[in-house]
């Protein structure tokens, strides 16, 4: 069981970025007044803030919110809310899956998007939401202003994960990345997975992808999926494997040194051939 544990808690600090977490602070804005007393809040109380929603910000490891409320004359205001996580791939995580598909990004921190309304980005360990009301028809300059500053007393910028370079460019959709800290597929032993959605000529699948600490990390998780889909008799060995998931339907996967990648729902088996020796050239090509 520790060997286990140990091996699910390497694979989702792997290819964490070297940045290191700021402690959370609230700027000034001109013209704007905090109200109140900064909430904060962590794991054991973050469902009092969002009940409904806490539980996928903590499978991303969420460890602080710190949420802020600023106001100006009338009714207009505005709420930071400021969601820390473990790792810069975790704080990733919950922004690509709560992300508007077809947003335009915004040149914010490492990725943002909004309107007049809204306005949520990604800096480093932080997934930042801004929320304004009554704000007027200036809303988004006002929102962007405010993200500005907060991406500031931040410290990092960074990049959207450099992982995400090895998937094929051919037929992807455009910020269809994701990032899966746990139970990928609904499987407690696959964490730490990396998706992109990809569309062709009458339908769409799914390539994904995990790095795992080593070789056998690898080789130990491959042989659990084959154990979970009634294929324990076929040989765990690097290469590629054709799986029967009762729950996905045919699933391809390869294995080779750290890393296990495939592809999900695509019937054409020339097709996934081909994408499967792209993503594992992708593979080589990225830390």
């Amino acid at each position: 069981m520790a060997r286990l544990i140990g091996l699910f808690m390497g694979i989702w600090l792997i290819g964490a970025a070297s940045l290191e977490a700021q402690p959370i602070r609230f700027p000034d804005i001109a013209g704007w007044k905090a109200s109140g007393d900064v909430q904060v809040y962590v794991p054991e109380t973050l469902y009092e803030y969002i009940d409904g929603a806490a539980d996928l910000y903590l499978a991303c490891h969420f460890e602080e919110l710190k949420v802020a409320e600023y106001g100006r004359e009338g009714k207009a205001s505005v709420t930071v809310e400021v969601y820390r996580h473990r790792t810069t791939e975790d704080a990733f995580g919950i922004y690509s899956q709560e992300r508007l598909p077809g947003a335009a990004p915004m040149a914010i921190g490492a990725q943002g998007y909004g309107d007049e309304n809204a306005l949520n980005f990604l800096t480093g360990h932080y997934y930042v939401k801004i929320a304004g009301y009554d704000i007027g028809e200036k809303g988004r300059e006002i929102l962007q202003a405010f993200a500005r500053a907060v991406a500031s007393t931040l410290g990092e910028g960074g990049t959207l994960p450099p992982l995400l370079a090895a998937f094929p460019a051919a037929g992807k959709v455009v910020d269809s990345e994701r990032y899966i800290s746990r139970n990928f597929l609904g499987y407690s032993f696959l964490n730490g997975a990396f998706t992109a959605d990809y569309g062709f000529a009458g339908g769409r699948f799914k390539l994904f992808f995990i790095r795992t600490a080593d070789r056998s990390a690898a080789g130990e998780i491959l042989g659990r999926y084959l154990r979970q889909v009634g294929q324990d008799g076929q040989q765990v060995r690097e290469g590629r494997h054709t799986l029967s998931d009762p729950h996905h339907g045919v699933v391809e996967v390869c294995w080779q040194g750290r890393h296990i990648w495939g592809v999900l729902d695509l019937g054409d088996a020339g097709l996934r051939s081909r994408y499967l020796d792209l993503l594992g050239e992708g593979l080589k090509g990225v830390r």
